[in-house]
């Protein structure tokens, strides 16, 4: 019979070599969601013997981890911000490099008196999720394109329990900012205290070369132009004009890319405009005053 600490040394050794990958922590998350053991548990008693429908979906598991799948849709929910979320195919797995951009959003904001804010490409609603948690008398909207992903959206929105208004649109597409019009006077609009967005921000030629886990994350939110810039300009120019005074504008970009972004909003009319490292001291987030 296979115990617990047999399957979970099985599991270590299967992943070791993958990039980028903790084989303790990630056999340690498998053993927790599969066979519903904890890492107290299984050393106190390693040699407790799961049901064979639990073992057969662990190793299932290994074997999807090991060929690349990711391990958050395997699991079918990550952590973010210390919040959780579902995820799977169709949806952007949240990473804690964007918990920079959240952190940076939420130091600007919290001794606003008015936070009507919009975060843009939602995805699972990891950002707008986050920010209302932490902004609790915040008005935030979330809005997304995706089919797919927006019953994570609605989901995580729920399980959380924010008050987040869902708008499902084109952020690219000028039709989109009818959702803020002012009911009571057409034509004008709800001024926006901060918009908030991780783009898709990746080259066409990175595209090609993709770590294999990322390949199965949904094309639409990783894909940013020829030079991935491209949401960056379509948002900066249609959606400041419905910033209020002083608002801001805060973005996620990739690791080369700070400075463009930085440049496409001074451009169009921002300033202050600070450049905000993650925790691995990569230029992460872009944020800037109209």
């Amino acid at each position: 019979m296979v115990t617990v600490q047999e399957l979970y040394r099985f599991a270590k050794g299967e992943l070791q070599g993958l990039e980028n990958v903790s084989p303790a922590f990630e056999a340690e998350c498998l053993c927790e969601d599969i066979l519903h053991i904890s890492q107290t548990q299984r050393m106190i008693s390693p040699d407790t013997v799961p049901d064979e429908g639990d073992r057969e979906r662990f190793l299932d598991a290994v074997r999807r981890r090991k060929n690349g799948y990711p391990l958050q849709y395997i699991l079918g929910k990550w952590e973010f911000c210390g919040f959780p979320f579902m995820v799977g195919e169709g949806v952007l797995i949240p990473r804690p490099d964007t918990e920079t951009l959240v952190e940076a959003v939420y130091s600007r904001m919290k001794n606003r008196c008015s936070k009507r804010i919009a975060d843009l490409c939602a995805g699972s609603g990891a950002i707008a999720v986050s920010l209302k948690k932490l902004l609790p008398k915040s008005e935030v909207f979330a809005v997304e394109l995706s089919g797919d992903a927006m019953p994570y959206l609605t989901e995580n929105c729920r399980i959380n329990e924010a008050d987040v208004k869902i708008i499902r649109g084109d952020v690219c597409d000028g039709r989109i900012l009818q959702n803020f019009s002012d009911p009571d006077s057409p034509g004008d609009f709800i001024p926006l205290d901060c918009i908030v967005s991780n783009p898709p921000y990746i080259t066409d030629r990175d595209m090609k070369t993709l770590q294999k886990e990322v390949t199965y994350e949904p094309e639409m939110a990783l894909r940013g132009g020829t030079d991935g810039l491209s949401f960056y300009r379509m948002i900066t120019l249609l959606w400041k004009d419905l910033l209020s005074d002083n608002g801001i504008m805060a973005f996620e970009c990739g690791y080369d890319q700070a400075d463009s972004v930085a440049e496409i909003m001074s451009q169009a009319g921002f300033s202050n405009i600070d450049i905000v490292c993650d925790r691995a001291g990569i230029r992460r987030a872009v944020i800037g005053m109209i």
